[in-house]
Formats: C-alpha cells, structure tokens, sequence
C-alpha cells in the first residue's frame, strides 16, 4: 500500500472535522475482519437531540431534500442530496459501524473509515461548459485511485447523483454520457468489468454538484445478477454508447452473517422497459424483479442464512409526486411495506421509468 494513502487516526478521534495530513505508518489492520454496518432511517429531530454519545461509531449521516441541510451536524461524514422527501417526518439516513470511526479528506474525497471499510463522497461542481461524461470520468479516476492505493481495494456499492439526467448534451443524453465516461474509468483500472463492478444507482436531482458516495472494503463482496434482467453492463448498443456499469446487488459477508445491497431497481424485464405510464404496474414489476435477487440470495445461502427481510429497509424514488399514492399503496400491500422506506422525488435513468426502489439488508447465520 502506498504510504500516501495511509490516514492518520491520531488527531481526528472519533469525529468528522477537518481534514488530517498524511503520513507514512499504516492505520489499516494487516489481518482482515469484516465490517458490522448498520443503517437506519431515524427522524431528524430525534437525531439532531441525541446528542454525541453515538459519535464514535457515525460513518455517515444522509440528508435528503432541498432544504434542511445536516452538513454542519458535526456527526460522521454528512451529506446533502437533493432529492425531496415525499412524506413526513423529514428522516435522516444513519450509517453506524460497529468498529470506532475515523475521518479524513484526501483530493476533494470526503472519507469516514474504520480499519476494514471507507464511506466516502466526491463532490464536483458543473460549470456551464463542462460535460457530464468528464466530469464521472475525472471523478471514478480518483476515487478507483484512492482505493486502489490506501488498502481499501474493493468497491461494494455506489450512489450517483447529478441534475439534468435525462437532458440532452451535446448530442446525447446526459446519463448515457454519465455511463460512457464511468465505462472509460472502469476499463482504465480493470479489465474484466463482470467479476468486480458494485451495485450501484444513478438518480437525478434538482440542482447541486455531481456527486458519487461509494462504500469500498478491504475484503471483495460478491455480485450479483438478476435472472430476470439482462445484466446492465451487457445492454445493447441502443441504450447508449456504453452500457451501463454496474451490478445488480452485492453481498458483503460480516462477522455476524452477511449484507446484501440491491442496486436502484426498476420495471424492466430483459433489458426493456415494462409498463411505460403505469406507476402501479411498474411498482409491482420492481418488487418482483427485488424478489429475484433476494430470491437467489436464499437459494445460494439456504443452509447457512435466515430470513432475508429480517432486517433491512429500502428508499424508493418516484419521478411524479402525484405518483406517489399508487406507490404508496403498492407497497403498503406487499410483504416489503413492513420494511422502513424512505420516499424522495428523482428523475430515473430512463424517461419511461417513473419509480426505482433499491434496498439494503443484514441477513444473519442461521442459529443451530
């Protein structure tokens, strides 16, 4: 491991300030053990009186909507994303590892780490000349630099955030410029995409920076496919130069049993789009495309895993707000309503596609 990219715990305690300098001695563990994460929707008045005795374990603390920022919270490493909350209470997405949590900054790379995972996030502003495809380029470069060179190797999930999604630029939608240039810096690091591309999603906003937040460990989760979907990164050519590069779940294992990461998720069957102006139809096709994965998940780890919805929850976007009753009641009718939801408006990768869901959950070892 370069010694560039080893971050020193000293001076940074338990909570997220300012960035740290660098030195030579390594604060990553030589022997491996992997992460316990926690994630939860807490209400953010609740969060916001609880005080510092959590501090110490907060990696990250996510804030969604244009307003009501929780970048000054002082607490793990806090986030804004501007995608509005549907429904009341404003929540807070909590991230707690189990290990104490360190936090550091290195080449615009917000970072909250424990000795085997990084949370991290990359901001970067959009000037009026700049393009969407440079801009995701620039940015995978440095953070598959970062990762490659301070131990934490293996990406395991990914969250792209960026305006305009649907827009064209230059003769080409702006998502699908979004994947030509995460392709490029994919392939410049690796060049079998299959084995270690993450889950991930890419939602649109309603203004703000380019922003990338990824979850990378020491040891490599495993990806998964969805047997009802084409893989993304083998679309054909009509969804764009590039395919899009990303997994459709991935496992992590833990000590405790294993977390599952179910990238953004949406009606499509094969790799074309189902039930185009039927947010009711496309809910329903989105569970059952979730149930698959989750599915497989059982199936692979039927001897050793308990209940996959034993805990977990899952964020849902909806394109349309007046969209949202028919999601709602969708959900509040399946067996997954019983699992703690976040509502945001987004725009989704397609025109077509009027709500995406992904998920999370811990999935503990059977107990004999």
């Amino acid at each position: 491991m370069d010694s560039q990219f080893s971050h020193k715990k000293s001076d940074v305690g338990s909570a997220c300030g300012a960035p740290t300098e660098w030195n030579g001695s390594s604060a990553l563990s030589s022997s491996p053990r992997p992460d316990v994460l926690r994630i939860r929707y807490v209400q953010a008045s609740d969060f916001l009186q609880a005080g510092e005795s959590d501090a110490p374990h907060l990696l990250a603390v996510i804030g969604h909507g244009s307003g009501g920022s929780v970048s000054g919270i002082g607490k793990g490493l806090s986030i804004d994303v501007n995608l509005p909350q549907l429904s009341q209470p404003p929540l807070l997405e909590v991230w707690r590892s189990e290990a104490p949590v360190w936090c550091d900054q290195v080449q615009d790379i917000r970072l909250a780490f424990t000795d085997e995972v990084v949370f991290g996030c990359l901001e970067v502003p959009e000037s009026s000349g700049s393009v969407v495809e440079d801009i995701a380029r620039a940015a995978y470069e440095r953070i598959m630099n970062y990762c490659a060179r301070s131990g934490y190797a293996h990406l395991l999930r990914m969250w792209n955030y960026f305006p305009g999604i649907n827009q064209e630029q230059q003769g080409l939608e702006r998502y699908r410029r979004f994947c030509l240039g995460r392709h490029q810096a994919f392939s410049t690091y690796h060049k079998e995409l299959a084995s270690m591309l993450p889950a991930a999603s890419a939602v649109g906003t309603q203004g703000g920076p380019f922003q990338v937040l990824f979850l990378a460990g020491k040891l490599p989760g495993i990806p998964l496919e969805n047997p009802r979907q084409t893989s993304a990164y083998e679309y054909p050519r009509i969804y764009g130069p590039k395919s899009p590069s990303f997994a459709r779940a991935t496992m992590h294992h833990t000590l405790t049993g294993c977390q599952l990461f179910v990238a953004g998720t949406a009606s499509i069957v094969g790799h074309a789009t189902q039930h185009q102006g039927d947010p009711t139809k496309q809910t329903l096709e989105t569970l059952s495309n979730i149930d698959a994965v989750l599915n497989r998940v059982r199936k692979q780890g039927q001897e050793s895993w308990g209940s996959t919805s034993s805990e977990g929850l899952l964020k849902v976007f909806v394109r349309k707000q007046e969209d949202l009753p028919s999601v709602r009641e969708v959900l509040e009718g399946h067996e997954h309503g019983k699992t703690p939801i976040l509502y945001v408006q987004g725009e989704m990768c397609r025109k077509e596609l009027l709500v995406e869901i992904e998920g999370m959950w811990n999935l503990p070892f059977l107990v004999s």
